[in-house]
């Protein structure tokens, strides 16, 4: 799947939560952060990269990334 915002990979990743029936809380329990912080990372849209990696450590899962030219997305 082409992501072309952070909203679009994070719906991937709660894709992968709900596939999976990981919650939220879960989730905030493996990165010892409060489960409203981590709910807030996926309302807004907008976390650093770090962040997105963190999550992805806590899930146990890891982000396969190709560049590719905006050409080549058609």
């Amino acid at each position: 799947m082409i992501c072309r915002t952070t909203k679009e990979l994070l719906a991937e990743i709660k894709k992968y939560m709900d596939l999976n029936d990981i919650q939220m809380k879960e989730l905030a329990t493996s990165m010892d952060k409060k489960s409203q912080s981590v709910s807030q990372y996926f309302n807004n849209g907008n976390p650093n990269c770090n962040t997105l990696f963190e999550i992805c450590n806590a899930l146990n899962i890891e982000l396969d990334v190709k560049i590719i030219s905006k050409g080549d997305t058609q």
